[in-house]
């Protein structure tokens, strides 16, 4: 790292002041900037001119004019203070910033629609939202919070649940209607399953919960993500299973039926995670509680309807 060379400077209060005052030409526009006296000002220039045995200003009845030496220092100082407080407003909108890693069908189907409720809300809150099927290590990820699928408790995480995931098979009309009648969970054995994740494990759950056996879970079309394999079931693949919080509209609209009903099997849960450390961090206090706000207002509607 390359060293800073050593510096005499003269106060940067003084400095300070003169900045302003060469931009002004006004010791009373610059005390009301400074919030100071008049008489502070004309102390601090005073002080600095006799610290670089210069003068800066001459001073003409009512007014001032920089001499040729305060023209020589006044515009590299305004660089150098602009470059400060440009740095500072950056670390404060860095400070505003607020990084959350959330499961993609979550985010895709229920989060990114009502993001723009919250900024309306929170304008000074910047959200910065990656999606990942993997969930948030913080020993490892710099991210303030996510909203996690399953898991377990981890020592200096807390975790709040904020819904419990019910899935449910679902196939589009036109997928529907090109096989034999699907009336019980037994007949999806030779059907094209889609998974939503290659380790096969929610279609193996379902099959045990309906008492299925023997199902050909191998012969089905795999997908990283819950949301590739809902939609690639709306485009008429094959049966998915999606969850019936996240899959309400493609229901309503009719994009997606489920054959069997709306018995649905339970996977695991959703959760608002976050490190310890920051459980008094405002902006994720803020974000977690609208999220749990709306989450509820959205369960009530949909009852509602």
């Amino acid at each position: 790292m390359q060293k800073r060379k050593g510096h005499n400077l003269p106060s940067l209060n003084g400095l300070r002041t003169f900045e302003a005052a060469a931009r002004h030409l006004s010791f009373t526009l610059t005390a009301q900037e400074l919030c100071v006296t008049q008489g502070a000002v004309s102390r601090q220039i005073k002080q600095l001119e006799e610290q670089l045995k210069v003068i800066l200003f001459h001073r003409r009845h009512k007014r001032l004019l920089l001499t040729d030496q305060g023209i020589l220092l006044a515009s590299p100082l305004t660089r150098a203070f602009n470059i400060m407080a440009d740095g500072v407003g950056r670390l404060k909108n860095q400070q505003q910033d607020f990084s959350l890693k959330v499961h993609p069908t979550f985010a895709i189907r229920w989060l990114i629609p009502r993001l723009h409720h919250f900024q309306a809300l929170h304008p000074d809150i910047q959200i910065r939202l990656t999606t990942s099927g993997e969930n948030v290590k913080f020993s490892h990820e710099n991210f303030d919070a996510g909203i996690t699928h399953g898991g377990n408790d981890i020592p200096g995480i807390t975790r709040k649940k904020i819904l419990t995931e019910q899935l449910i098979p679902v196939c589009s009309p036109k997928f529907l209607a090109t096989v034999s009648p699907l009336e019980t969970p037994g007949e999806i054995t030779g059907r094209m399953l889609l998974h939503n994740t290659p380790a096969l494990t929610e279609w193996a759950i379902f099959a045990d919960q309906a008492g299925i056996k023997n199902i050909p879970l191998e012969r089905g079309q795999v997908f990283e993500v819950d949301d590739a394999a809902l939609q690639a079931a709306t485009a008429g693949l094959g049966i998915a299973l999606g969850d019936l919080f996240l899959i309400r509209d493609e229901l309503e609209t009719g994009r997606l039926v489920a054959p069997f009903g709306l018995t649905p099997i339970k996977t695991g849960n959703y959760y608002f995670s976050r490190p310890d450390f920051n459980s008094k961090t405002k902006n994720v206090t803020v974000f977690q509680d609208w999220l749990i706000t709306t989450l509820n207002q959205t369960g009530q509607k949909k009852k509602a309807d």
